[in-house]
C-alpha cells in the first residue's frame, strides 16, 4: 500500500494535526513492513520460550488494537470490517489478556492476517480524509479505555504500534540470529 506523506505547502494549515497524525500512523507501518518483510510463513507461529511472542499473535493484536483506536473510537463499528473479522474472536486470540500460543490452529494464517492489517491501515487513513480539527476534540465514539478524545486515540495507535515493532525486532533476532 502506497501511503501519501504529509508535504507542507499541499495541505492547509487547517488540518495540519491531521496530517502529523497521518505521517505518524504511515511512518509507523512502514517500520513493521520492513520488519515483518523478511518473515517467513513458517516463522509467523514461532514462540521463543525467552519471550512467549510471535508474530502471528504480534500482528493480530496490532489489527485489533488498530481498529479501536482508529476506527471504532473515531467512527464507531465498522461492518465492513466487521464482515471480514470476528471481532470477537480477535479479542479472545489478540486481545491484551490472551496467550501468543493458544488458538493456533484457529487463528488466521499469515497471508489472511497481513491482508487484514493492510486493509485496516486503508480505513483509518480513509476515515482522516473525513475528519477535520474540530472533530479531533470530540470524545471518542465508543468509550475506549486508555483514551478519552479522538485526537489522543489517534496518537495512542501510532505509540501503540510502535511498541510493538520493538517486540517484533526482538523476537525476529532471537529468532533469525
Amino acid at each position: 500500500m502506497t501511503i501519501s506523506k504529509y508535504q507542507p505547502g499541499k495541505n492547509s494549515k487547517l488540518n495540519m494535526k491531521i496530517n502529523i497524525i497521518k505521517e505518524q500512523i504511515s511512518s509507523t507501518k512502514e517500520k513493521t513492513d520492513k520488519l515483518i518483510a523478511d518473515f517467513s510463513a513458517e516463522k509467523w507461529l514461532e514462540t521463543p520460550e525467552v519471550l512467549n511472542t510471535n508474530l502471528n499473535w504480534q500482528i493480530g493484536h496490532i489489527i485489533l488494537a488498530n481498529y479501536l483506536h482508529g476506527i471504532a473510537s473515531i467512527s464507531g463499528a465498522n461492518e465492513e470490517l466487521r464482515e471480514k473479522i470476528n471481532i470477537p474472536d480477535y479479542i479472545k486470540f489478540y486481545g491484551p489478556k490472551s496467550n501468543p500460543t493458544d488458538f493456533i490452529n484457529e487463528k488466521p494464517n499469515q497471508m489472511e492476517l497481513s491482508k487484514i492489517y493492510e486493509y485496516t491501515i486503508s480505513l483509518i487513513l480513509e476515515n482522516l480524509n473525513k475528519l477535520t480539527e474540530n472533530n479531533l476534540n470530540e470524545n471518542t465514539v465508543i468509550p475506549n479505555p486508555s483514551v478519552k478524545t479522538k485526537y489522543e486515540a489517534l496518537k495512542w495507535l501510532s505509540h501503540h504500534q510502535s511498541w510493538h515493532n520493538g517486540q517484533i525486532a526482538m523476537l525476529k533476532r532471537v529468532l533469525y540470529n
